[in-house]
């Protein structure tokens, strides 16, 4: 999103909550209606998959029912560097809502095939359950405690390995991004 100068620089140089009545006063330009600050958070606090970490705020009309599922929101946010953060970013979601965007979403699941026809896929049904994203908030801590190792990459399949627990038979394991809509 395209900012006014005097206010990029601003969000440049401090903290974007620093600059919040020159932001509540242009979202009330862009759109007519009142915003305030719903949701503030650090990627860095939560359990995620992420390979930097960030500060993001959510802004929505006020009196929001569930800012989550709402159009017209707007998100800012700081990327972490070490040591520092970089400057605030500015977003408009005018098409999609935050739950339907997927920005949420930070982990990712797990899924296993067996190796083997002979050993029945449905044997692992439960451990694809709970090493889906949605299920648990740590899919991979999911599978990692219910299987004897870390994914292991086989440079022979081109696929990681792992071996349940309840299990004689290794299974193929492989990374699923959350669902996006």
């Amino acid at each position: 999103m395209i900012l006014p100068e005097c206010l990029q620089e601003k969000l440049t140089e401090n903290w974007a909550n620093e600059s919040e009545s020159e932001l509540l006063a242009l979202f009330k330009l862009m759109t007519g209606s009142d915003y305030e600050q719903v949701h503030r958070g650090n990627t860095y606090n939560s359990e995620n998959d992420l390979s930097h970490f960030f500060v993001f705020t959510v802004y929505a009309d006020k009196d929001s029912p569930d800012w989550v599922w709402r159009r017209y929101c707007f998100v800012i946010v700081e990327m972490g560097t070490p040591g520092s953060y970089g400057p605030a970013q500015v977003f408009c979601l005018e098409d999609d809502t935050i739950g339907d965007s997927g920005f949420l979403d930070w982990t990712l699941g797990w899924w296993l095939e067996p190796i083997s026809s002979d050993y029945p896929a449905d044997t692992i049904d439960w451990l694809n359950d709970r090493c889906s994203y949605g299920y648990s908030s740590n899919p991979f801590y999911e599978l990692t405690e219910n299987t004897y190792s870390d994914p292991i990459w086989s440079e022979r399949h081109g696929r990681f390995l792992v071996r349940p627990k309840d299990s004689f038979f290794p299974c193929f394991c492989h990374p699923v991004e959350p669902c996006y809509g």
